[in-house]
Parts: structure tokens; sequence; C-alpha cells
């Protein structure tokens, strides 16, 4: 179990930084060996900011995400995962996952990503945020991911990614060591 106290919250904070940084990275090598022509330096992995959720109140009308208080759990919740997804200026998706209180299993709590059907990263937000997700898990040193909540309509497309349901009816992905 990793030690509490000194240090722990700016280590949290380097490990999501470095988890979106990583992310990244990692998008950009696959989208090469993919030969997708997609502007890689357009995309950004950013934390969700105001400005983030500014930019997706047009959502609502898609589905009803409580995206605006995402800056509340982030004050009360040192190890949760933010991620806002973003292709020039235009956000594209976004992401919450945390470990609450685990040190085996990380929840992707709210993943949304525009409904706009035009929008360039349209089929990579749940993918990008999954990398992301399974970056900081590790840090962490978590064992499993787990979709929290998962409507009945996106659960095939969860499975395409490699989720399964486990005894426990729980979707979920186990990492590799």
């Amino acid at each position: 179990m990793r030690r509490k106290g000194k240090g722990t919250e700016l280590r949290n904070q380097t490990y999501k930084s470095d988890a979106r940084k990583l992310a990244y990275k990692m998008f950009v090598k696959d989208c090469k060996s993919r030969a997708r022509k997609l502007n890689t330096e357009a995309v950004r992995f950013d934390p969700i900011t105001p400005a983030a959720i500014t930019a997706c109140l047009p959502w609502l009308e898609a589905a009803l995400f409580p995206w605006e208080s995402v800056s509340n759990w982030k004050c009360k919740d040192a190890k949760g995962l933010d991620l806002a997804i973003w292709y020039e200026q235009k956000l594209c998706g976004l992401c919450y996952a945390t470990p609450r209180k685990s040190a085996i299993c990380i929840k992707i709590i709210l993943l949304q990503g525009h409904p706009d059907r035009s929008h360039p990263l349209r089929g990579l937000i749940a993918p990008m945020a999954l990398l992301a997700t399974d970056t900081y898990a590790r840090m962490l040193g978590c064992k499993e991911i787990e979709i929290q909540d998962p409507g009945p309509n996106v659960v095939p497309y969860y499975q395409n990614l490699g989720f399964s349901f486990d005894q426990n009816n729980r979707l979920v992905i186990y990492l590799d060591d």
C-alpha cells in the first residue's frame, strides 16, 4: 500500500500529468502505425478545466452527465483522473476515472464524446480515454479498470475494447503486469 501524507498530493498530480502525456505519445505512435490521416499535433490530452466545462455545456441535450461537478470531485478526490480531449479548439471528449479508496480497481465514472457525429476524433474518444486511464492505473498499481454503470447501448462497444463482465457482473478489463 502506498504511503499517505507529505508529498502524496504532488505525486498524484504528477502521475495524472504523466499519464496524459504518455497516453498522447502512445496515441500518436498508434496513429502513425495505422497510417491515420489525422493531424496529431492538433490533439491535446488536458485536465478538465472551466473552459472544457463551458465547451461541453451544449452537449447536455445529448446526455445528462454532471460534468460541472467534476471540479468539486477533483477537490475531494486527489486520485481522480480528469481528461479533456481536444482537437484544435474543439472539445471532442471528456472522461473522469477514479480508484476511490481501492488499490486494485480504477473506475471510469463518466465518459462522453462530443455528440456531433462529424468531429475529427469520432470513434476514438473511448480508446483514447482508456489509454490514459490504463496508463494512470498502472502508475497507481491498479490491476483492473471498471466501467461504472454502463448503459446497455454502450456495453457492446466496451466489449469490443476488451471489457467483459466478471462474476460480480462488473464490466471490467484486467491489466497485464
